[in-house]
């Protein structure tokens, strides 16, 4: 049996008398496909940022890959790949620019560089638009540039939070596409949604 990528149990946060994740326990296992459903201000967001080591949880453990979210972060960081739901993008950059920019965060280094975006950008299909302005891309394309973003360094595990939102019904059908290339590559997706039918057809387990 495949091990579990992401584990949660009683995870907790509070902000004052506002519990904005309460008790959550969860396990995902290595090449899974996660829903998460629920209202907007149910906690999904807040769950995410836990996971990404963005935000400490009032109570309760996390792990991603065997490490804890309290103990090795950085660790976590190099497993994963986080995507808001809305990211903010350097307008007066090229598409490539804005790729090759985090590549170097990542430490991504010479001639691999340059290949590993341009890997990226043909893998969501924004291999035509790498000269363009980020500015001058659409909501759909933008969405799908994000993803080529956290896929950079190659993590093991997706944390895409309502990648979906704001999209017309073909930019939706599009991000459908490239999930379903991401679980054929093996990689184990956390996804949050407040509409089921968009992803039913895709993912494996659904948590509400």
């Amino acid at each position: 049996m495949a091990e579990a990528a992401v584990i949660l149990e009683t995870v907790s946060k509070l902000y004052g008398p506002v519990r904005a994740a309460d008790r959550v326990s969860l396990e995902i296992y290595q090449g899974e496909f996660f829903t998460v459903l629920g209202a907007s201000g149910s906690g999904k967001t807040t769950t995410m940022r836990i996971l990404a080591t963005l935000l400490q949880p009032s109570w309760g453990e996390a792990y991603v890959g065997g490490y804890s979210i309290y103990t090795h972060p950085k660790e976590i960081r190099r497993l994963v790949g986080f995507m808001p739901d809305y990211f903010g993008v350097y307008d007066d950059m090229k598409v490539i620019e804005y790729l090759e920019f985090f590549a170097a965060c990542y430490r991504i280094k010479g001639p691999t560089r340059r290949k590993v975006c341009n890997d990226m950008l043909d893998l969501v299909g924004l291999g035509y638009k790498r000269d363009a302005l980020v500015t001058s891309l659409s909501r759909g394309m933008t969405q799908r540039l994000g993803l080529a973003r956290v896929l950079l360094h190659d993590p093991q595990v997706l944390l895409l939070d309502e990648p979906a939102s704001g999209l017309d019904p073909r930019a939706r059908i599009e991000i459908r596409g490239l999930l379903k290339e991401l679980r054929k590559m093996g990689k184990t997706i956390l996804v949050s949604s407040h509409i089921l039918p968009e992803l039913a057809d895709i993912c494996n387990k659904i948590g509400i």
